[in-house]
């Protein structure tokens, strides 16, 4: 991504499809009992969510550059308690198919698969309804952002609006006109500073 596409959406869009095809052709493979396409699909549900990760945090300090810490705190808690809805979504489900005495496991891991097989797929929708980040390298630290559902306006030949936005030193300026930030200095008192 640093190298190319420069670009958050593509790359969550990649990650979530990659992840959801990943974990629909795995809950058809516990059922068949495939190794080695277990093995492939568990590998490519994993290459989607790993690669999720930075684009995720980009894309959103991107739109809000203002709130680096609100959205790092965001995402340092999301990550663990969508682990944590997904783990439990799953074990409930496997304890209720399995069996009595889980006596059908390949059953109740083929139904937990499938259980978030929604989820997943209601994160490819989410994603292409996303606005579109170009990253520039270079000594401005700027990128572009696009406001409005990117994909769908590739699809439509909508144009969307692109604003330049350049972080620096003294704080955070889109294209032509200046933002305003509220910071707080050592001893408590206001400050309004122009940026």
């Amino acid at each position: 991504m640093n190298v190319w596409p420069r670009q958050t959406q593509p790359t969550i869009l990649l990650a979530t499809v990659t992840a959801s095809v990943g974990i629909t052709v795995l809950a058809w493979a516990t059922s068949a009992e495939n190794v080695p396409l277990i093995y492939g699909m568990m590998a490519l549900s994993g290459y989607g969510v790993g690669l999720s990760f930075n684009p995720g945090s980009l894309h959103a300090l991107s739109y809000f550059p203002t709130m680096t810490a609100p959205i790092q705190c965001l995402v340092t808690f999301a990550n663990p308690f969508g682990g944590t809805v997904g783990l439990t979504l799953m074990s409930t489900v496997f304890s209720n198919k399995s069996g009595q005495g889980n006596t059908d496991p390949k059953a109740g891991i083929m139904w937990a698969f499938v259980s978030i097989i929604p989820v997943m797929w209601g994160s490819v929708m989410v994603a292409t309804f996303l606005g579109n980040v170009t990253i520039w390298s270079g000594k401005d630290g700027g990128h572009d952002v696009v406001h409005g559902a990117w994909v769908w306006s590739l699809v439509t030949g909508r144009k969307l609006e692109k604003t330049r936005v350049v972080r620096g030193e003294l704080g955070v300026r889109e294209g032509e006109k200046n933002v305003l930030s509220d910071r707080r200095d050592v001893e408590g008192r206001d400050e309004r500073a122009m940026v």
